[in-house]
């Protein structure tokens, strides 16, 4: 048996079993990208699997998000069609490490329901962490992203609330969504 979150505070655990250690990564890899997992049990109830290892400011927002059920109930697929319709509507460049922060960003103040911070520096600072770049290497890599996009000229935190508000749009009416 393969244990895989242990949180004694918490009092919360999860325990994986297998024999292939590929899939306690691929698991694994999925809760650090996204930080929330949801499985479907046989009776169709959906079972949330938060990541509370490495920031809990954001396992905190994510459980907040999904006692609410205003954003937490959306199906994960669907709001990343959405998120990366609206990306391609102002022409942002999906496979642009600039664009991935701003997506990665936008994913999870909507998700979280929190506020775009007031100053960018928190979001270019967290996504140095997960990309391991510095911090003027994903800056400046925004900027090239925005500079080919219909944002062009915009400030960052402008942006990112633009698509918060376009993408609740989309998932509130369920509009254009692929």
């Amino acid at each position: 048996m393969a244990e895989f979150i242990r949180e004694y505070r918490g009092g919360i655990e999860m325990s994986v079993v297998c024999s292939d250690l590929s899939l306690l990564e691929n698991i694994n890899a999925l809760l650090g990208s996204s930080g929330v997992l949801s499985i479907r049990g046989e009776d169709g109830v959906i079972h949330y699997i938060i990541d509370g290892r490495h920031n809990r400011q954001r396992a905190s927002a994510a459980v907040t998000a999904l006692v609410k059920g205003s954003t937490g109930r959306v199906d994960n697929e669907f709001f990343e069609t959405c998120l990366k319709s609206v990306f391609k509507e102002f022409g942002l460049d999906m496979s642009l490490i600039g664009t991935t922060v701003l997506f990665d960003a936008v994913k999870a103040i909507y998700l979280s329901g929190s506020n775009v911070p007031l100053n960018m520096k928190t979001i270019y600072i967290s996504a140095a962490r997960t990309y391991k770049m510095t911090f003027a290497q994903i800056e400046r890599d925004v900027r090239y992203a925005v500079k080919n996009s219909a944002f062009a000229g915009m400030r960052s935190r402008n942006i990112v609330q633009s698509l918060v508000t376009r993408t609740g749009r989309r998932l509130k009416f369920g509009t254009q969504c692929p």
